[in-house]
């Protein structure tokens, strides 16, 4: 049978009556605090029983201390006296523990409460405000998104990830603002009645973001195809939680050391900020030479185009490349596939056929509409000389040439029809941009070749 137990239990700071509370139950199984650190809290095998726990806040005391201060000493000896034993501490935040039936407690004015948890929280808040705005940001994008440019989103497992990311951490700032800000008012007006207002956090969503968190990241790793994203992610991961530890581990060795505090937190403020310049000019140069080297990419060179300019023309030409690029998910795949040769590679007035399309396949059938209105209204934003009406416009045509459900071909200034269609069969939607205009057997060959 262990005698040591851990858990991690993310609660608001403010949060004191979860924390109580949630102690009180581990005491109850047989559990009691005896640590706190950044990683969680930790416990010792105890007698199960009824034990009260009082989580206050000592302000003058700090992280980086090497050791409780004489005043702070003072202040434990004097809730001894009161029969509480100090479980844990960390910085600011103190827990004691009493096994008495019903114990005188602790603090007993409201008011200083309400002033200690105010001042704690107003240096936690302009943080907690900035991811609030940057949630608020990044995550009403992604919703923007979801509507209005699927294909985008849910094609892409890093915008997919990130986005729902973002999202959650919007959620779980603007109800951890509004429970504090709610408790604050209601514990102005009980304070001068001498009465306490219980806390009440969310640590419960912010489980479930670090949740999203770890399953996004996860699901990143497991869906990405990209050469060299894979290592990219797991290496910045690990130069994320490596920079963590060694700024953890500086403080806490000169804590050991009996560092001051002021030269603790120099010297480990110091740290963390070459650490993360460090970290960050790593990464940049270490994509830009991926990139550049061809470890890293978006292409996906080892894919076979189901459709070239070869078989659409019957010319070939050794100098034509193929780009491709392809993102897949749960919801949908997309690939693009561009055919060209560059233009130094050409002859002064020659002339050769370009030819660029895409193909989304739609995983699941209630996407598909939203995924065919976003291919449809792609170029709205292009305006020619009446502001009201689209430059570039989709016209239905008759779909039987390419065998499928519905086709439409693309109008320039709506006077002009371009060689650009949009081609529907079930699952599958296909946008073909040849620069030539397609024959009759052309458009045949092509959709038995993209068709799904």
């Amino acid at each position: 049978m262990k005698d040591r137990k851990w858990d991690f239990i993310p609660f608001s700071y403010y949060d004191r009556t979860g924390m109580e509370r949630h102690l009180e139950q581990r005491a109850a199984q047989g559990w009691l605090l005896e640590r706190i650190s950044n990683f969680g809290w930790y416990y010792r095998r105890i007698q199960p029983g009824k034990i009260h726990f009082t989580v206050t806040h000592y302000l003058r005391a700090s992280q980086f201390d090497p050791e409780p201060t004489e005043e702070q000493r003072e202040f434990h000896d004097f809730c001894l006296q009161s029969g509480w034993k100090l479980a844990a501490a960390s910085g600011q935040m103190q827990v004691f523990y009493n096994e008495e039936d019903d114990p005188v407690p602790i603090d007993t004015e409201p008011a200083l409460e309400l002033e200690r948890i105010g001042k704690m929280m107003k240096r936690l808040l302009p943080f907690q405000f900035i991811l609030l705005v940057i949630g608020f940001c990044m995550g009403g994008s992604w919703l923007w998104s979801l509507t209005h440019r699927p294909i985008d989103l849910l094609s892409s497992a890093y915008n997919l990830a990130t986005g729902a990311i973002w999202l959650m951490l919007f959620l779980w700032c603007a109800a951890d603002l509004f429970r504090y800000l709610t408790w604050r008012r209601r514990a102005k007006k009980a304070a001068p009645l001498g009465e306490f207002v219980p806390t009440k956090g969310c640590h419960k969503l912010l489980l479930v973001v670090a949740s999203v968190t770890v399953l996004s990241f996860a699901y990143l790793l497991l869906a990405d195809r990209k050469p060299g994203f894979r290592l990219v992610m797991l290496l910045m991961l690990a130069g994320y939680a490596l920079l963590f530890l060694v700024v953890n581990g500086v403080k806490n060795f000169l804590k050991r050391r009996k560092a001051s505090r002021a030269l603790n937190r120099g010297i480990t403020l110091a740290v963390d900020v070459v650490l993360a310049f460090a970290l960050m000019v790593g990464i940049a140069a270490g994509l830009f030479w991926g990139l550049s080297a061809g470890v890293i990419s978006s292409m996906k060179e080892s894919l076979d185009p189901p459709l070239s300019v070869e078989e659409l023309t019957g010319v070939e030409d050794d100098r034509y490349i193929t780009s491709i690029q392809t993102d897949s998910t749960l919801f949908l795949t997309r690939r693009n596939f561009y055919q060209h040769i560059f233009f130094d590679q050409l002859q002064a007035g020659e002339n050769v056929a370009f030819l660029d399309y895409t193909i989304v396949d739609v995983h699941m059938s209630f996407l598909y509409g939203w995924c065919e209105e976003e291919l449809l209204h792609d170029r709205d934003d292009w305006r020619g000389d009446d502001p009201d009406t689209p430059y570039y416009q989709y016209v239905e045509i008759d779909p039987t040439p390419w065998g499928a459900e519905r086709a439409y071909q693309l109008w320039v200034g709506g006077e002009m029809p371009s060689s650009t269609y949009l081609i529907c069969w079930p699952g599958r939607l296909v946008e073909l941009e040849p620069d030539f205009e397609l024959t009759q057997v052309q458009m045949t060959l092509a959709a038995e070749k993209l068709a799904p």
